[in-house]
């Protein structure tokens, strides 16, 4: 047997077993798709049965009002949410941002004694999460600040709130909603690691 034929009969072979791996490979990739996409509806099925945590009022280290600062008093949610414009969280202010203020306004009200006893005691005010996403989300304040979501649309109305509570379900389905109202990206790598 001379080398071509040895050639010319291992191409066909060579060609089935190319063919046969090739599709293999497609039902392999196939059957993970299946059951991504099948996990993926079964855990918005899963979100959209969360309840809202609307009514939930936490109790928090000092009874902070939402409503007498930005309502009575005027004062625009990103001056104490200072990272909201500049990136992934909002930001909690910090004790000195409180007291800046509170040095001169209002500084015998019991509350106020609350907070400069933290500041006192140079301790940070240990707030409990109201709003809190899954740690796969990869959400940004930043981006939608720029895109001109107002902060009422996942907060809620805050100025009328004492204290803030969770007014939407922030669920995958509510986000991608959202996401297709206003033409905005619904692909997974958006808002997931």
């Amino acid at each position: 047997m001379s080398p071509s034929d040895e050639s010319s009969s291992a191409r066909p072979r060579l060609s089935i077993a190319l063919t046969l791996g090739l599709v293999g490979l497609l039902l392999v990739m196939g059957s993970v798709v299946f059951v991504f996409r099948a996990r993926a509806q079964e855990a918005l099925a899963a979100q959209s049965a969360v309840p809202s945590r609307a009514t939930d009022t936490l109790e928090q280290p000092i009874a902070f009002s939402h409503r007498v600062h930005t309502t009575a008093n005027a004062i625009p949610c990103q001056l104490c949410h200072t990272y909201a414009r500049r990136g992934p969280v909002a930001g909690i202010p910090s004790v000195q941002r409180c007291v800046q203020c509170h040095l001169t306004i209002t500084p015998d009200a019991p509350e106020i004694a609350r907070l400069m006893a933290f500041w006192e005691a140079r301790e940070p005010i240990a707030w409990l999460r109201v709003h809190d996403l899954p740690d796969y989300v990869r959400f940004t304040h930043k981006r939608h600040v720029a895109a001109g979501v107002a902060c009422e649309t996942c907060h809620g109305d805050v100025a009328r709130m004492d204290a803030a509570v969770q007014t939407a379900p922030l669920t995958m389905g509510w986000c991608v909603s959202c996401h297709q109202e206003r033409s905005a990206s619904i692909d997974c790598l958006t808002c997931h690691y």
